[in-house]
């Protein structure tokens, strides 16, 4: 419990210190994350910087504390993350050949050169993204600090394109606060 209350106090203290980049998110309005893919929030995010990935984050708490990732579009031999010091060619792309298995490795791999450990997926199953057939599955890690996250996922393939949207936050209390309302966020996605 004292190693979770000293990660929050570091989460807080990074994110006071970055809020002056942070961009408030509505949430009654629809936003468009990128290529036709549009979302209704739910509630009141904030767009966080997060270097080294490619795509949109929100949070709610802070990006330690929980985030909302968007991977609109990614084509093919394209990383979802650029990391510091790793060359392109050393990080595992998307392409167009795979199938659900494949994007959950390619996540996997990913999470796994940002340090993250432990990292399982599972419970793959058929999911709506919008008006198009796609696919969901969970996952779990852990950071470096060894703190324990747990994550959902939700993907479809259009257009020889991979659209990705990804939830963590740690598994003993903000990942279960903000669940309903990535499943109604889920539920919302239009994508044409």
């Amino acid at each position: 419990m004292k190693s979770v209350r000293l990660f929050v106090l570091g989460a807080t203290l990074f994110a006071a210190g970055c809020a002056a980049n942070y961009t408030a998110i509505d949430a009654a309005k629809p936003v468009t994350i990128g290529d036709n893919v549009s979302v209704i929030p739910q509630i009141a995010w904030a767009q966080a910087p997060r270097p080294g990935v490619s795509g949109t984050v929100w949070t709610a708490d802070g990006v330690a504390l929980d985030a909302l990732m968007f991977f609109p579009g990614v084509a093919p031999g394209q990383p979802l993350i650029q990391i510091s010091g790793v060359d392109q060619k050393d990080l595992h792309v998307y392409r167009t050949d795979m199938v659900p298995d494949d994007v959950m490795e390619l996540l996997t791999s990913n999470f796994g050169k940002l340090g993250y450990q432990q990292i399982r997926t599972s419970n793959l199953r058929p999911a709506p993204f919008g008006q198009t057939q796609g696919f969901r599955f969970d996952i779990t890690f852990s950071t470096q600090e060894g703190l324990a996250m747990k994550g959902m996922a939700i993907a479809a393939q259009r257009g020889g394109k991979l659209d990705l949207i990804i939830f963590m936050a740690p598994g003993e209390y903000y990942f279960g606060r903000y669940s309903d309302t990535v499943e109604r966020i889920f539920s919302s996605i239009q994508a044409s």
